[in-house]
């Protein structure tokens, strides 16, 4: 997670998706059970993922709740794929032939 995003944007992605759409506060209220951050930190790190497109933010009543734009699921397919990309630009050919062995060696464990 952390080579896409900061620890602490990690640690608030993995709270939304494991607790679905929720405010600074009740996003902070579980990340306080371990940690001592501040609301204001907490509200900055998930306005930048509203920056970033991890997150939407829509305003009820006097707050705003979070959501993310994609599953975790979604995020390692999607993760996954730019990993692959980058591997294909920086190795061109070379690289296709050991994820074409990889996926082979996969389906005959099936």
């Amino acid at each position: 997670m952390e080579k896409f995003c900061g620890a602490l944007e990690a640690l608030v992605l993995e709270i939304i998706w494991a607790g679905g759409p929720m405010t600074v506060k009740r996003a902070l209220y579980f990340i306080n059970r371990e940690h001592a951050y501040a609301y204001t930190s907490i509200m900055t790190v998930m306005n930048r993922l509203v920056k970033k497109s991890f997150l939407i933010r829509e305003k009820k009543g006097h707050s705003y709740i979070y959501t993310p734009i994609m599953s975790k699921s979604e995020f390692i397919t999607y993760a996954a794929g730019l990993i692959v990309s980058e591997l294909k630009k920086d190795f061109g050919g070379e690289i296709s032939g050991i994820l074409d062995t990889g996926a082979k060696k996969k389906s005959r464990r099936k």
